[in-house]
């Protein structure tokens, strides 16, 4: 028998019915074009000892084509083919096998066997650039879709959400043609099974509420519906040649509190960090816009009057007028000032009510639904428990210990204890449904934090 002197021993034991909702991370999702080949620069290679070629086999598996040599040379940093080597080398084969030519002179016309030479070549990027894949660092990125430039839209976009410090983002490359519609659809589909991706952001310069635009939009509603409980919003942004006018039209054609827009998408520019100046369109602005709101500590924070960097837009770019039209009509304008640029207004494109317009209510709307579900989920669903008495009773009290967990982390400002009809405050009460009675029906209200965008003050004149 183990030895106990007198003493008082006092162990802590966990509550199972307390909620922990941290570790709840969302990201966005940057989808666009991304570089049909890969380039290999200066790779080193030995000669072989004997007859046969040298095998590059550098193809990865998946990548359809063949591979194209650009340049071979004795040492690395040339700025063409070696002049001495030039017609005496052949590439066969898929894999890019480099033979010489059996009359080349070894040292002379031909590296020596056994000698290290340097190739650089392209070949066509693996089926895998097509799968969605999350990034924390963009040199992870660079090296996965190449440096910053014109071309690769998806590394400027997913750097820039990246600055604005999104805790991670993923990147889907559209395969084909990024201005094929059925190239879209494809692309959005790897997305279905992803529950993290809070924005869904496409790089493209679609005006048209149709198309692309229409895609995203009705993915991200699809996916925030009950029965899948993948809830996210869409952000897209203006063409470079957009006006306020167009702007107005086009939010006003969205209408919708899951699809953000941004402005403006003129006069956009980004310094790559090779000193090139690129001119970009709003959707980029929706990537760093994708970043901030995801960097919040908190998935309620407001933007609004944030700064948001990676980019250059011309000061006071447009008038105060001009910019109320924008976002009376929805979009969320960015605008800059002695050359920081700020979020004017945080809001969807869906101006009904405060509900439906501010980003941060909509956020909220989703937090509730998405962390009630999966702690009931965890608590009730697959447990091979049956319906009782007590049952209703039970899931009620969880529902209440969740939604407490809610207001005491600041998510929340409170949820319903009583039934008031001018508030539409109702409490949290359930019962086992009478006709499927598998099923636990559940009603309650919460009350949202709104952010604090106005004050009235009225101030008389007394003598």
């Amino acid at each position: 028998m183990a030895y106990t002197p007198p003493s008082v021993r006092v162990t802590s034991i966990a509550n199972s019915r307390i909620i922990n909702i941290s570790g709840d991370v969302r990201i966005p999702a940057i989808v666009g074009e991304g570089p049909s080949v890969r380039t290999v620069t200066d790779q080193a290679i030995v000669r072989g000892s004997g007859a046969g070629p040298d095998l590059l086999n550098i193809t990865p598996s998946g990548s359809a084509g063949t591979v194209t040599l650009t340049r071979v040379s004795p040492y690395p940093g040339a700025t063409s083919s070696y002049s001495a080597w030039d017609n005496r080398y052949s590439l066969s084969g898929s894999f890019g096998d480099v033979y010489w030519d059996p009359g080349a002179v070894q040292g002379s016309t031909a590296p020596r066997r056994g000698e290290i030479y340097y190739v650089s070549y392209v070949y066509p990027v693996p089926a895998t650039q097509f799968d969605p894949v999350i990034f924390t660092d963009s040199n992870d990125i660079i090296a996965a879709y190449g440096a910053e430039s014109a071309l690769n839209k998806l590394t400027v976009a997913a750097n820039m959400a990246l600055e604005n410090g999104a805790p991670a983002v993923l990147c889907l490359q559209v395969s084909g043609s990024g201005s094929s519609l059925a190239n879209w659809q494809s692309a959005l589909n790897k997305l279905r099974k992803k529950d993290n991706i809070a924005y869904v952001v496409p790089i493209t310069t679609d005006v048209a509420v149709t198309g692309i635009v229409a895609a995203v939009v009705q993915h991200c509603n699809e996916q925030s519906s009950p029965d899948i409980g993948h809830e996210r919003e869409a952000i897209v942004g203006m063409d470079s040649a957009a006006t306020v006018d167009t702007t107005v039209t086009k939010s006003t054609a969205l209408d919708d509190k899951r699809a953000i827009l941004v402005a403006p998408g003129v006069s956009v520019t980004r310094t790559t960090a090779a000193g090139t100046t690129l001119t970009l369109d709003g959707s980029y602005i929706a990537a760093a816009l994708a970043g901030l709101i995801t960097a919040q500590a908190k998935p309620i924070q407001p933007v609004t009057g944030k700064i948001i960097t990676g980019f250059v837009i011309p000061d006071d770019q447009y008038e105060p007028y001009e910019m109320n039209r924008m976002g009376a009509a929805g979009a969320t304008v960015i605008y800059a000032k002695s050359g920081i640029n700020k979020v004017r207004h945080a809001v969807t494109t869906d101006p009904t009510s405060s509900d439906t317009f501010e980003i941060s209510v909509v956020a909220a709307d989703d937090l509730v639904r998405r962390i009630t579900r999966q702690k009931l989920t965890d608590a009730y669903i697959g447990k091979g428990l049956v319906i009782t008495a007590s049952t209703p009773a039970q899931v009620e009290g969880t529902v209440k210990a969740i939604w407490n967990s809610l207001v005491r982390d600041g998510l929340i400002f409170e949820y319903g204890t009583k039934n008031n009809p001018t508030t539409g405050e109702v409490p949290i009460s359930a019962a086992q449904d009478p006709n499927e009675p598998t099923r636990i029906n559940v009603t309650g209200s919460v009350k949202f934090l709104y952010p604090l965008n106005y004050i009235s003050l009225e101030f008389y004149i007394y003598v």
